[in-house]
């Protein structure tokens, strides 16, 4: 689609002159009404890869709409490829006895890696120019307030664009904090680095990027979209800390759960500075988001396509059923099933998939049940 730059028809020197002023209008006009169209189509399969876990799904949804139309249409008038941003992929869970199998990428990660590039060429094929998706790694914002090194991160990090590009997976870029804060760094840049200078990003986001006077005690009590991130924080890290710092005699389970409040406020305070970094450095870009909200002023996104509530790879594994679906839940769950098996890519383990059975009937009648494994190139 081209922008109407000036009417070109060649019977336009016809038209008297005070009548060529309605005519460009309804030229314009006219394709105005088309870019609308085409943006209304985009964000419908946007939509239909949006977080759809809960009751006011659809009114959520509804009440950004013309906000996310108004960022899309400034790309589609200007016939230019859609840009998004997206803060998420930060590091495995915490919590590698029970929920995560380790800390790189596994297939919980390729799935959402996929589903997002799906949805980047589902646009393509209704918009000629496309849309390209930037992941944005908040790993280093959060990593030390929940016990993940620095070098954890990096290597979720590495994995991550490693298998992006093994997997053809184009029409997706990665940013890190790196990224958004603007100081003297080495030309080459490596996992030495990265860790050495992991403090002074953290140091210099909350400093530009930081409110000294933020009550996040108030904003929480007054901003809805903040109060449903918190609360999503909570529940996260109930679960991800359990066995880092267990209950007993010196942690009491009430003293865990104030613990825990007191970390998630800390994630909003960070939250906040980094997200002043997300709207300088991508400032016209839709903004996508991996935590429910009102749907006012970002797209809250399910990564994984399940019926359960674990739609962030970080925090689950995936098992593959044998009817071809996947499911997500935490790994201690899946290894409680006995009719699942666990299945290793590159040497480490990545995924669960269901045994399959299948009945032979014997020479003299007798039925004999043969249990094999689904191919593990599925």
């Amino acid at each position: 689609m081209e922008a109407p730059t000036q009417v070109t028809n060649a019977a336009m020197w016809l038209v008297p002159d005070d009548e060529k002023a309605s005519f460009v209008s309804r030229d314009t006009m006219g394709w105005t009404m088309q870019a609308t169209e085409t943006s209304t189509k985009i964000l419908a399969i946007i939509f239909e890869y949006a977080l759809n876990k809960f009751d006011n799904t659809v009114e959520q949804l509804a009440a950004g709409t013309p906000k996310f139309l108004s960022v899309i249409d400034q790309f589609v008038m200007a016939g230019k490829r859609l840009d998004m941003c997206l803060p998420a992929f930060p590091f495995k869970s915490a919590n590698k006895i029970y929920k995560v199998f380790g800390i790189l990428p596994d297939k919980a990660e390729e799935l959402a890696l996929e589903r997002l590039n799906t949805m980047c060429v589902r646009i393509a094929d209704i918009y000629a120019p496309g849309s390209k998706l930037t992941i944005i790694s908040d790993g280093l914002v959060y990593n030390d307030l929940l016990g993940i090194p620095d070098r954890d991160t990096w290597a979720y990090g590495e994995a991550l664009r490693a298998m992006a590009t093994r997997k053809g997976f184009t029409h997706i870029d990665f940013s890190r904090l790196k990224d958004l804060v603007k100081f003297p760094l080495p030309e080459k840049f490596g996992e030495i680095t990265y860790v050495a200078n992991a403090t002074n990003f953290r140091r210099f986001l909350l400093n530009k990027y930081g409110k000294e006077d933020l009550d996040i005690d108030h904003e929480i009590a007054t901003k809805p979209d903040t109060l449903m991130t918190y609360r999503g924080y909570r529940r996260f890290l109930e679960s991800d800390l359990q066995y880092i710092f267990p209950t007993g005699k010196d942690r009491t389970s009430s003293r865990y759960k104030r613990d825990v409040k007191y970390l998630a406020k800390e994630m909003l305070i960070r939250g906040y500075a980094f997200a002043g970094a997300v709207k300088d450095a991508f400032p016209n870009h839709l903004r996508l988001s991996i935590h429910q909200s009102t749907g006012e002023h970002k797209v809250s996104m399910s990564l994984l396509h399940t019926k359960t509530g674990f739609t962030t790879p970080w925090h689950c594994s995936v098992a593959l059923m044998a009817d071809g679906e996947w499911l997500s839940a935490p790994m201690g769950d899946f290894k409680k099933d006995p009719r699942l098996e666990i299945v290793y890519e590159d040497g480490r383990p990545s995924y669960f998939q269901e045994k399959v059975a299948e009945w032979h009937e014997s020479i003299d009648g007798e039925q004999l049940r043969v249990a094999f494994s689904r191919l593990q190139n599925y």
